[in-house]
């Protein structure tokens, strides 16, 4: 008896823990974001190619993760959240070479989100913007270790 009482009582805390976990998920603005999946993106400018770019969601759906490949070899990945407490849009990007950088932005919605750089120091911009529900762009420009950087990416989902 004591060991149902137990195991139920454990029930009702995850079950609620659940619940709670997936109301603070839906509120989020990652999920209006709508980026789980595969994506094809086609990048023009300084560096130019195609890759694929696979989106899930991690640590209970706070973040969402992106894995840049090309032919099948990680190249990058990026890991996105909205801090409610600020209305800020925080980016942790990591390279295959072992570059890195934070890019933090704003915006109202989450069809059109301009970031910058805030770690290291690089004069760098990125603008995000939904074109349609099967299609975003990301705007890249500004200087990295001296070299100026300015490419398009359009995204296709597949």
């Amino acid at each position: 008896m004591i060991g149902r009482l137990l195991l139920t009582g454990m029930a009702v805390v995850l079950a609620s823990g659940f619940a709670a976990a997936q109301a603070k998920t839906a509120a989020s603005p990652l999920v209006a974001l709508q980026l789980k999946g595969h994506w094809v993106c086609a990048q023009t400018g300084s560096s130019a190619g195609t890759y694929d770019q696979d989106w899930t969601a991690v640590f209970g759906g706070t973040w969402l993760r992106a894995t840049d490949s090309t032919k099948g070899q990680v190249t990058g990945e990026h890991t996105v959240t909205f801090n409610k407490a600020d209305s800020t849009w925080v980016v942790l990007d990591a390279f295959l070479p072992g570059s890195y950088d934070v890019l933090h932005g704003t915006a109202s919605g989450s069809s059109h989100i301009a970031f910058h750089a805030v770690y290291p120091k690089l004069a760098l911009s990125v603008v995000y913007n939904r074109v349609t529900p099967t299609q975003y762009t990301i705007d890249v420009s500004g200087n990295v270790q001296g070299k100026k950087v300015l490419t398009r990416s359009v995204c296709a989902k597949h």
